[in-house]
């Protein structure tokens, strides 16, 4: 034993044995940086999750109705899938239909929004909040259907952005008067009936064999799109005497309220864009209808606030909403929608107004539409004869608002 503790401490002390052990520690130190580089070989690294959208419930506007089976027509082609990128804030791009209202989306959250001109959009300094960045654009058509991009993966190779709190709009004073009627003055005992026509008519003879057979005048909105569709029956809305509005060309969003709950005027929306919209329609009216149209207007969707009422004042228009509750929401097509109602609900629901309203249902402005995605029964129009007929037993009249002197 006393021999072998000399031949350790001779051998600890040795110069062959300091160089095996600096040599070893050498290779593992090598071997310790080379794995710390190369960890994600070993390791399972957590794709970023996709981002999902909150449904965004819009009481009496726009339904989302989001197509989450398959990618819409809206495409990145900027940055690249997987694109690796040194600063913290990018440029995305890509295209979408003209006027669609396209949403950006970094990591699930709301970037920004903008309308797409000429099938073309562009987010600048667009944050990147995370080494991995899933990209994503959202598409808000014309008719309020909804629709995603595929999603694209940036890796940043450089400290994240933060992301900056959105600032909240200013609320919006409620503009009466000139600019926007929501109701007509009270004494006449008189209901207004409004149907707006966007895209498609398959209840609009329906709707107006019932009005004529019940000797009912109403106040109908037409798109440009609409009468270059059906020209037989705006001729015929004309001809039977229905007072016909402006809604726009081709119903395009005026707001980012689809977007964000916000009734800020949507980037791309500006005064030119809304009297060309207003125009055209009017022009194409006039050559179809062969007189002029009406000079009230209604925002498609409800989206407004007071600059883009101010516009359309300022081409000689007067904006008209509807009265709170009288939203038969005939545009809420699934049984599955906590909004939808099926005729009879919205029946019993407008003549219960009459006796929970302090003013009944004076001078009300109904909302219903020409056209419907309903299922076979469940359509709208079916209520309009009892409906009618209730309310003329209660003593009401139907008037439109050309009778009631707001033009």
């Amino acid at each position: 034993m006393k021999r072998l503790g000399e031949w350790n401490r001779t051998a600890l002390a040795g110069t062959w044995f300091r160089v095996a052990l600096f040599s070893s520690l050498a290779v593992l130190g090598a071997a310790a940086v080379w794995l710390a580089s190369h960890a994600d070989l070993f390791m399972a690294v957590p794709e970023p999750a996709h981002a999902t959208f909150k449904k965004l419930r819009e009481q009496g506007l726009d339904a989302e109705k989001v197509n989450w089976d398959a990618p819409g027509v809206v495409v990145i082609e900027s940055p690249a899938q997987g694109a690796v990128v040194r600063q913290n804030t990018t440029v995305v791009s890509g295209k979408a239909p003209a006027e669609a209202m396209v949403g950006l989306y970094v990591n699930g959250e709301k970037v920004d929004v903008q309308m797409c001109s000429g099938g073309g959009w562009r987010f600048e300094r667009v944050p990147l909040t995370a080494s991995r960045n899933l990209v994503q654009a959202r598409y808000f058509d014309n008719r309020g259907n909804s629709s995603y991009s595929p999603a694209v993966l940036v890796e940043l190779q450089t400290l994240p952005a933060r992301a900056v709190p959105a600032q909240p709009e200013p609320a919006e004073q409620p503009s009466v008067d000139l600019a926007n009627l929501t109701r007509e003055p009270a004494g006449r005992r008189e209901i207004f009936l409004t149907f707006d026509g966007g895209s498609t008519a398959n209840v609009t003879a329906a709707i107006l064999d019932i009005l004529k057979r019940e000797g009912v005048r109403a106040t109908v909105f037409l798109t440009g799109e609409y009468m270059q569709r059906y020209p037989d029956l705006t001729r015929r809305i004309a001809a039977e005497g229905h007072v016909v509005g402006n809604h726009t060309f081709s119903h395009p969003h005026l707001t980012t309220y689809s977007f964000n709950a916000r009734q800020a005027t949507l980037s791309g929306v500006t005064q030119d864009f809304l009297r060309s919209q207003l125009q055209r329609t009017a022009d194409m009216f006039q050559l179809i209808a062969g007189k002029p149209m009406s000079r009230f207007w209604r925002a498609p969707f409800g989206e407004f606030n007071s600059q883009i009422l101010s516009w359309a004042q300022a081409a000689g228009y007067r904006h008209v909403y509807w009265t709170p509750h009288l939203d038969t929401l005939d545009w809420v097509a699934s049984p599955s929608d906590p909004l939808f109602k099926t005729p009879q609900q919205i029946l019993t629901g407008l003549l219960k107004r009459d006796t929970t309203d302090a003013r009944g249902l004076d001078g009300g402005i109904v909302l219903m539409h020409l056209g419907t995605e309903r299922e076979s029964g469940m359509e709208a129009d079916r209520i309009l004869p009892d409906l009618i007929r209730s309310l003329r037993a209660r003593g009401y009249g139907f008037g439109t608002l050309d009778d009631a002197g707001g033009n």
